[in-house]
């Protein structure tokens, strides 16, 4: 996606190397990246997530690239270089890229689960996207609840019934937030004291299942300490 925009601010610095293959968790909880070998390391800013443009094949290209630890991850000391490119689906291994990093967004942080990092993921995105000035594509989304889908698009997903009765939960009452615990209750039908594991890892599928076709929306919103919401376009 090669476009010109308004401002061109100038990036802290360019970081050079080559894309190899990694673990694939980037993947696995929807935000793929480019994991880079460097050629030279001399040159690395401090740790943390930074706003990113992606120099490749004469192109250029939007994204956010995580330099540290990976804490949530594994324990291992190795720094990484990791750079998840917006609206990308092409590969890319074994081909030399120039990152250009702007701004920093954040140190580096341990999660307690994919599911919160994978929230804190879209939320760096959305500030690159608005860094950027990138519009979101329009989406249409509804639910069917006599047959379980839900529909993106005119394209329709199966979800597992805790999964579709979780969304359906929120999306049926659009302006409300619920605890894990009441969450629980409400789909689970047991008492939702110290249950709030299997509603996160519900969480976590539903959003892994949506975000193929969710042109990088996320249609449930975390509340830091309290539950979730459905999160309207």
């Amino acid at each position: 996606m090669e476009e010109q925009r308004k401002r061109e601010p100038k990036p802290i610095c360019t970081i050079s190397g080559t894309v190899i293959h990694g673990r694939g968790i980037g993947k696995w909880i929807g935000a793929p990246t480019a994991n880079l070998k460097l050629e030279n390391r001399c040159n690395l800013p401090e740790s943390g997530v930074y706003i990113a443009q992606i120099l490749w094949n004469a192109k250029r290209y939007y994204g956010i690239t995580h330099i540290g630890k990976r804490p949530t991850v594994d324990n291992q000391t190795d720094i990484s270089i990791e750079t998840h490119i917006l609206n990308f689906d092409g590969d890319l291994y074994g081909q030399k890229i120039d990152v250009q990093l702007y701004q920093r967004l954040r140190g580096i942080q341990k999660f307690d689960d994919f599911s919160r990092l994978s929230e804190q993921i879209k939320q760096d995105c959305l500030f690159a996207q608005s860094f950027w000035e990138i519009q979101q594509d329009a989406i249409s989304f509804t639910m069917d609840a006599k047959t379980h889908d839900v529909i993106i698009d005119n394209q329709s997903i199966y979800l597992s019934v805790k999964e579709f009765d979780v969304l359906y939960l929120l999306y049926s009452h659009p302006k409300a937030a619920f605890t894990k615990a009441q969450i629980y209750e409400s789909v689970w039908h047991e008492p939702g004291n110290y249950r709030c594991h299997a509603v996160e890892n519900t969480v976590f599928q539903i959003r892994k299942r949506l975000e193929p076709y969710a042109k990088g929306h996320d249609f449930i919103k975390t509340i830091v300490g309290y539950g979730y919401r459905y999160h309207e376009f």
